[in-house]
């Protein structure tokens, strides 16, 4: 059951009723993450585990120009290092609604409407266009273009000449490293036909992008932390927006860290509820909770939930490193 939130918009709310109606039919799993309390706080509102087994990371919001580049850093470095693909739905776009079928980008991110999301997974409607810099873009299947070019014996001039662009263009498209406007495109589908439009997968992780600079660490544990993971070999992202303080990969293994935060240990259950939510529907091996104070200790004991100190915490790297190294040894004995 989805508790009521505090202190967030009105229609930001609406939103995100409307995008949990539509994941409830077709998720296994759906993590609601009610931290921090304000929608319009929060890098992650939804951790989504679909039938057929991919996951992703929502963010909602009524219109994708207000929400802050920080939150979107945060969403972006969790989805590099978790290696899950995030998404964002939206109503609007600077005040204008987003149109139905096509592919936003904010910050690297894909985003779209609740009806663009619900045909999608229905399978009812496939997305082709896209939205950059202000401008419409279809979507192309660079190898099934160079086939279909081939076919009608033309050369990457004769497609120039006809389409009105340079040969330079003609191969990036098929090298897809370039897509042709709704202009060019609509000449491209006459001449060689509809199958070189390739649908978009917006649960697709988008190429690489190397982490920006993240936000400073919070607590000198915290720092801590990050400095003997990225020694261990982990990749780590620290994040202050949702309900994990330090997210690391090493290989397939995923770690989610929660460390406790001088004068905040009242919150630490409900933190701790969240995690152990996001953790068990999105398949994170390890989650930990980390403490500095008997009362912190106590509180989550009470709820259930295993505090540990730091050093305590250390040793399970360590140790998880070890059991690495001994499954390679053996791997190639």
């Amino acid at each position: 059951m989805v508790k009521q939130w505090r202190g967030e918009s009105r229609e930001s709310k609406e939103v995100l009723y409307r995008v949990l109606a539509i994941l409830y039919r077709y998720s296994e799993e759906i993590a609601v993450l009610e931290h921090p309390r304000s929608i319009e706080r929060r890098s992650v509102d939804l951790a989504v585990k679909l039938r057929d087994g991919r996951r992703v990371l929502v963010k909602v919001a009524y219109d994708l120009d207000s929400i802050p580049r920080s939150e979107l850093q945060e969403l972006l470095a969790l989805s590099i290092i978790l290696n899950i693909p995030p998404l964002i739905v939206a109503l609007a776009k600077s005040g204008e609604p987003l149109l139905e079928g096509v592919i936003y980008e904010k910050s690297g991110i894909k985003a779209v409407s609740p009806e663009t999301l619900d045909d999608v997974l229905s399978g009812r409607e496939l997305a082709y266009i896209k939205m950059e810099k202000d401008s419409f873009i279809l979507n192309v299947d660079g190898e099934v273009m160079r086939r279909k070019r081939l076919e009608k014996n033309l050369s990457l001039g004769d497609l120039a000449l006809m389409v009105g662009v340079s040969r330079r263009t003609i191969y990036e498209y098929e090298k897809g490293t370039m897509e042709p406007s709704i202009e060019k495109a609509e000449k491209l589908i006459k001449i060689l036909g509809e199958d070189i439009a390739k649908p978009i997968d917006i649960f697709s992780l988008n190429r690489f992008r190397p982490l920006r600079k993240q936000s400073r660490y919070d607590t000198v544990v915290e720092r801590s932390i990050g400095d003997i993971l990225r020694e261990r070999g982990y990749r780590v992202a620290h994040v202050k927006r949702t309900v994990i303080d330090i997210a690391a990969k090493k290989g397939e293994k995923d770690v989610a860290i929660l460390v406790e935060h001088p004068g905040k240990s009242s919150s630490l259950a409900d933190k701790a509820y969240y995690l152990t939510k996001l953790a068990n529907t999105i398949g994170i091996e390890e989650k930990y909770i980390v403490v500095e104070t008997r009362k912190a200790e106590t509180i989550l004991r009470k709820e259930g939930y295993e505090a540990i100190k730091m050093e305590e915490l250390v040793k399970r790297i360590l140790r998880g490193g070890e059991c690495e190294e001994e499954r390679a040894r053996d791997r190639s004995s």
